[in-house]
């Protein structure tokens, strides 16, 4: 059974990755939440400690101090009927008495006439939680309406009753249960738990957010730099070592694969390009009249254009080092190479950048060449600086491409329809989008309203950092001096 050949493109399993979009109200989330994981958490346990302080508050008020007032109350109804009733009889131990001065004696309950004495009546917040009740058990058990309810907590906690029928006057009578009570200790506990809980929460919310620092800063290090150092896996809580020993493995294995296409890089570009130079040369030695001649000779360029093409695309540029770079120097370079054809710049005043430069040197040149190749002269070429970054544009005068071709266009192997005739792989695109990822940049692809395409590359500005001042001093030579010798 014979297999035919299959196309590149049938092993591109790439998918385009997109996030969805966010809504009205996770925007609104997004606005009035913490932006870290340690506030959050924060807040979040923050609520559960206020939550449970006042429904714990609401149960010992539903279970022990309401019914306590209300049976207080009732008592209260009771020496109040004591008092107005000016036909009641107390005998005490065969003895009739006075039912005020048996109340005082016994009870500490006064009747008050004195206008000098009466309180001074003002609204207190806490207070109203237990005089409304109060007031609310007294007008039932007296079968009466307007019954008003004072607590005085200075200089002695007092309660004090009036009635409609008492003229005016109060009935006062102290209150040693609630002695102890004080309003200031309220406030304090009420506001000083939650603040102390979000202190504690805060510290070890940090502690443990530290190992995440570690780790988003080697995957930054390792982003930039292309290495990482290797993370604690002998301490810390059990599921941030396991995090650790993956991230560890993973960057061995990023290592691996790296020395792995060292390898394979060196070995394609001697092993292969061997044969085909004598290949080349075979064919160059036959007879002009050999009509083979031509065609071998032709599929030998082509071979070795797309070798060029995978090595490119494997020699990405991540080994190299950044360095200054004057962009306008790079584009005027490029313009000089490219002579033959059309190439139109205009240089802008732009700074000096830290930027690999044969790598970018090599991103636009693959970008003139797909100008060169699918589209037309004359080719423009831009560089400026917006918002603090740098963009790239390089333009051509062809008829485009169609629209939902320009995504793929920047992947492994995928070439639009008008390239399916010209020579070449697929990867063009694909090494400039790598180059522009190293840089940490943007590739926008897209049609010109006048005609043509144009791909727009922009680019962090990363100011070049400050020479130090040297220092002349005696000590720093000795210090210098010293760190030299030993």
């Amino acid at each position: 059974m014979k297999l035919d050949p299959l196309d590149p493109q049938d092993f591109t399993d790439y998918v385009a990755y997109s996030e969805k979009k966010r809504t009205h109200s996770e925007r609104f989330l997004d606005k009035i939440k913490p932006r870290s994981a340690a506030m959050r958490t924060t807040v979040l346990v923050l609520f559960v400690v206020v939550f449970s302080l006042f429904m714990s508050i609401w149960f010992f008020w539903r279970t022990l101090y309401l019914p306590e007032i209300q049976q207080h109350a009732r008592y209260l109804a009771v020496e109040l009927d004591i008092l107005s009733d000016p036909d009641l009889r107390i005998y005490h131990q065969g003895e009739m008495v006075d039912p005020q001065l048996w109340l005082k004696d016994r009870m500490g309950l006064e009747y008050i006439s004195n206008p000098d004495e009466f309180p001074n009546i003002r609204d207190k917040v806490l207070a109203e939680f237990f005089t409304n009740e109060i007031e609310a058990t007294l007008a039932k058990e007296l079968g009466m309406q307007n019954v008003t309810v004072y607590f005085q907590f200075k200089p002695s906690p007092r309660i004090w009753i009036q009635t409609p029928h008492m003229n005016g006057n109060w009935v006062r009578e102290p209150l040693k249960t609630y002695a102890n009570y004080s309003p200031e200790l309220i406030l304090v506990w009420l506001l000083g738990t939650p603040l102390i809980a979000a202190m504690i929460i805060l510290t070890l919310v940090r502690q443990l957010n530290r190992p995440l620092r570690r780790l988003q800063n080697a995957a930054n290090s390792f982003t930039k730099t292309g290495t990482a150092p290797y993370l604690d896996t002998n301490h810390g809580p059990q599921e941030i070592r396991q995090v650790n020993q993956a991230f560890n493995r993973m960057i061995y294995s990023l290592d691996q694969t790296e020395r792995e296409r060292r390898i394979m890089l060196a070995g394609i570009s001697h092993d292969l390009r061997t044969p085909l130079t004598r290949i080349r040369l075979s064919a160059e030695m036959m007879p002009d009249d050999d009509f083979l001649k031509e065609g071998l000779i032709y599929d030998v360029e082509d071979m070795d254009a797309i070798l060029n093409q995978f090595i490119s695309y494997m020699r990405d540029g991540s080994d190299e080092e950044p360095q200054d770079t004057d962009l306008n120097s790079l584009l005027q370079e490029l313009v000089v190479q490219f002579k033959p054809l059309n190439i139109r710049f205009s240089p802008h005043e732009l700074p000096i950048i830290q930027a690999r430069s044969l790598s970018l040197k090599r991103l636009i040149g693959n970008l003139i060449n797909n100008a060169k190749r699918y589209g037309a002269e004359p080719i423009d070429i831009s560089a400026k600086m917006i918002n603090e970054r740098i963009l790239i544009c390089v333009a051509d005068h062809g008829e485009g491409i169609p629209e939902d071709q320009i995504q793929d266009l920047m992947q492994p192997f995928v070439r639009g329809n008008a390239a399916r005739t010209v020579q070449g792989s697929g990867l063009g695109l694909a090494i400039v989008k790598r180059i522009v990822d190293i840089h940490q940049g943007e590739l926008l692809i897209q049609n010109r309203p006048e005609g043509g395409l144009e791909a727009i590359i922009s680019l962090p500005l990363h100011q070049k950092p400050k020479p130090e001042i040297e220092t002349h001093s005696t000590l720093e030579k000795l210090k210098q001096s010293l760190s030299d010798r030993f």
